[in-house]
């Protein structure tokens, strides 16, 4: 399994456009999916992860008339980016305005998935409290995974 890390800044261009940062890219390969996550980021995975994901999705029974609404939900926001020459692909309007972003984005490794972030909003989620409770309480919340 392919590691993502670290912190990258980008600014959009007038189109929407950005590229993945090299370091990213070159884990990610070419066939990868871009869908609303949690917390208003933007979720970058892989296709093996995103196909991972969409076994699970399709276990959810049509008579679970709720919980077929969220696949419906996450499904309905999926893009399959399409680089140009350049190695830069758009963002559509609909995951831009999801994810609030204006012009500034950071874009972080997180383990097995890439976050796309406004910067406004990685940055008030990095001050809010919860972000400034130490590191071993943090830790803690990983337990219930045997982590």
């Amino acid at each position: 399994m392919e590691v993502f890390f670290g912190e990258y800044n980008q600014v959009l261009d007038g189109k929407n456009r950005m590229r993945m940062p090299m370091k990213l890219k070159v884990l990610l390969g070419n066939e990868y999916y871009i869908l609303n996550g949690a917390g208003g980021c933007l979720i970058v995975m892989k296709a093996d992860r995103f196909n991972e994901m969409t076994a699970q999705f399709a276990r959810v029974p049509m008579s679970d008339t709720a919980a077929r609404s969220v696949v419906s939900e996450i499904m309905a926001s999926v893009v399959v980016p399409e680089e140009d020459a350049q190695g830069r692909f758009v963002l559509p309007a609909h995951s831009v305005k999801y994810a609030g972003i204006d012009k500034n984005i950071v874009i972080v490794g997180a383990c097995d998935l890439i976050e796309i972030w406004s910067e406004e909003n990685y940055r008030a989620r990095r001050s809010s409290a919860n972000y400034n409770e130490s590191l071993a309480d943090k830790l803690t919340k990983l337990r219930e995974y045997g982590i």
